[in-house]
């Protein structure tokens, strides 16, 4: 895809094989959750990956009103270089669900008091 960077809310398939252990592999959708100002000047994104797993987890995300299916996998956010990788658009998520998507990937970040 020439000439277009993934955005916030974005939804794009792109190949980030080999993984290895727990990682999501082969080519699927990833959600871009990262501000464009981090793929302006670095041309690099914040992704979460998207499975068909039905496993329930409080990090799990459903996806609603998009025609991709499935749940965003937030424990599993990864930097990608998208321009190293071939990848193709798919489809912007609505305001609604980036602004939950965004609400909750916060909690990995949280201070561990206790």
């Amino acid at each position: 895809m020439v000439n277009h960077v993934p955005r916030q809310g974005d939804i794009i398939k792109i190949n980030l094989d080999p993984k290895q252990g727990h990682e999501q592999k082969g080519y699927r959708p990833y959600i871009c959750l990262s501000h464009h100002l981090v793929s302006d000047y670095a041309n690099i994104a914040v992704f979460a990956p998207i499975s068909n797993t039905m496993r329930r987890y409080p990090l799990y995300v459903a996806l609603a009103g998009t025609q991709t299916t499935g749940v965003v996998l937030l424990n599993q956010i990864v930097t990608i270089d998208y321009n190293a990788r071939q990848w193709t658009y798919v489809e912007t998520v609505g305001n609604e669900l980036l602004e939950d998507l965004l609400k909750k990937v916060v909690v990995i970040f949280q201070i561990e008091r206790g």
